[in-house]
């Protein structure tokens, strides 16, 4: 609830304060004065856009200030704190102050208990406090989105609970349709990458290199290539150390010689070494001629051999030529290449998995679709039969209100439904759409309706209603229906009312007048609370523009008989 507002340097106002108590409080003025002043006011406390242009000339800044009361216990209150705002609470009263300053040039700020908040925070706490009905919500409510967020605030937790469950169903089910789509797109790429790895792995395994086999290759074939060479140069060595016919003097024999003269030098330590170095030599160059002889003897030509070695390096190089790389790289690259194909693994499984689960989650969906429907035509009968209830009180006796809750052609992040808000203004009028069969007066009193119901559902006496101007197009018998039903509103909640209809401001307990006065250059605006005489001046001047004897006795008989209903 709104205990006090106060505006400063707002438009046409210069400063104003009002103090606002329970009930239902009307606010009204000559045209022009700056009631929609009031209105801006308090939705720039709601979080508004700010508008720089309504500061007024001169002043530096606009700056309004609002002081709200909650209970204590209220789930506000923890949210505020949250925010850092300091809150006072006394006898089971939670007070706090939320302001606004908007500069006649740059970024405006938001405080709540004294603490800058961002404006999304300013709106999702003050906005838990006020409901604010302008002139164009009237045409919001002819839409169907805002008849279906109107229905759903009704339908109270079970739609809440619904709604939930539907929207994660709907969150998994797009999610099941984003992982399948993005499975169609990369199994193309992984189509193409497969095809490549496996073609890699097929020349290579072809072929079947070794690490190190060209080189190997290439070395045994220069040997074949010179065995005459080889033989030659093996033998001659195995001569020159074991003899041969050609070789009269080979080493071996040397050796020998020399040991024998060796023996012949007598028993000493010297000589012992240097006869057993000799007979290590002898023993080593022994083995040497042995493996030379062995070497030379088959040192024999070998052209199938090597006609074999020609045709596998040549082989090798074609697969060196085909891949652009070298052996021992083509190698690495098939292996890799095999472990990308592990990797790719069963692309038909993979699909059928995917598949599951989109089915899974389309099921579930498909559920909570149902159950969110079933949860709202539920809340539909009971909107439609409050609704009806008020019609009569409304100066609409004839009328007949209905809510349709129908499947809509495609699911969407609010569900699977239609809601249309239907009215047929009289008797014997088939229903038709609500922004296309009300006229604007029957559609203000039909968004009433619809407010005093979600009131009676969901908010409790600490909820603030701002109606500006809900009288639009109402007049008669039809506008003091409107007034006695903002008063039934007021019995459990504050209301307060901008209205120009003398028979609406009759109903309220207190009416504050939005008086434009001129001083010297410019004019300012200011509040004042009427009552009694000055109050029936007021209504005087709302019913026929003067303050005339006949028009005092027509606003004495409205409040005479708004006393009555009330």
């Amino acid at each position: 609830m709104i205990e006090q507002l106060r505006i400063s340097n707002l438009g046409v106002i210069e400063s104003a304060e009002l103090e606002l108590g329970t009930g239902l409080t009307a606010l009204t003025g000559e045209t022009g004065a700056g009631k929609t002043m009031a209105v801006t006011s308090l939705e720039l406390l709601l979080g508004a856009k700010a508008d720089s242009s309504k500061v007024r000339r001169g002043a530096k800044s606009a700056v309004v200030e609002g002081v709200f009361s909650v209970p204590a216990d209220s789930e506000v209150v923890p949210r505020i704190v949250e925010a850092g705002g300091d809150v006072d609470e006394e006898d089971g009263t939670a007070t706090v102050i939320i302001s606004r300053q908007v500069p006649a040039s740059g970024r405006s700020r938001s405080f709540i208990g004294g603490r800058t908040v961002p404006t999304s925070v300013l709106t999702e706490i003050a906005g838990a406090l006020v409901t604010v009905h302008g002139q164009t919500d009237q045409l919001r409510l002819a839409t169907p989105s805002q008849q279906r967020v109107a229905l759903d605030e009704f339908g109270g937790a079970p739609v809440t609970r619904a709604f939930a469950t539907w929207r994660s169903a709907w969150e998994a089910y797009n999610e099941a349709s984003t992982q399948i789509e993005q499975f169609e797109e990369q199994a193309q790429d992984a189509a193409r990458a497969r095809l490549a790895y496996e073609a890699l792995v097929a020349k290579v395994d072809d072929i079947q290199p070794t690490r190190g086999e060209e080189a190997a290759l290439k070395r045994e074939a220069q040997i074949l290539e010179n065995v005459d060479q080889r033989f030659s140069g093996l033998s001659g060595a195995a001569a020159s150390l074991s003899g041969s016919d050609a070789e009269e003097n080979p080493a071996l024999a040397g050796v020998v010689r020399a040991r024998q003269f060796l023996d012949s030098a007598g028993d000493s330590d010297d000589v012992r070494e240097l006869l057993s170095r000799l007979d290590a030599a002898e023993a080593d160059l022994s083995d040497i001629a042995g493996e030379l002889a062995d070497l030379a003897a088959h040192s024999e030509a070998d052209p199938e051999r090597l006609s074999a070695i020609y045709s596998r390096r040549q082989a090798l190089q074609g697969l060196r030529k085909a891949l652009g790389m070298d052996l021992d790289q083509a190698i690495e690259e098939a292996d890799q290449a095999r472990a990308a194909l592990e990797d790719l693994g069963d692309v038909d499984a993979t699909r059928e998995r995917l598949e599951a689960a989109l089915d899974q989650a389309r099921a579930a969906m498909d559920k909570a679709g149902k159950a969110l429907q079933l949860a709202r035509s539920s809340a539909a009968k009971k909107l439609t039969a409050a609704v009806t209830a008020e019609l009569p009180q409304l100066a609409l006796p004839d009328a007949t209100f209905s809510i349709s809750v129908t499947e809509a052609p495609t699911p969407a992040a609010h569900g699977k439904d239609v809601v249309a808000f239907q009215l047929a203004s009289h008797a014997g009028a088939p229903l038709a759409p609500l922004g296309k069969s009300a006229s604007g007066g029957e559609l203000s009193r039909i968004m009433l309706a619809v407010e005093v119901s979600l009131a009676a559902e969901a908010h409790d006496k600490h909820h603030t209603f701002l109606f500006d101007e809900i009288d639009a197009g109402v007049g008669g018998r039809a506008a003091l229906a409107v007034g006695h039903r903002l008063a039934a509103l007021a019995a459990t909640s504050q209301v307060i009312v901008v209205t120009h209809l003398a028979q609406v401001a009759a109903y309220a307990g207190t009416q504050d007048v939005v008086v434009k006065e001129s001083k010297q250059k410019s004019a300012i605006t200011h509040v004042e609370r009427v009552a009694g005489d000055q109050r029936l001046g007021e209504l005087a001047r709302m019913l026929a523009g003067t303050d005339s004897p006949t028009a005092r006795a027509h606003a004495a008989e409205l409040l005479s008989t708004a006393d009555v209903a009330r």
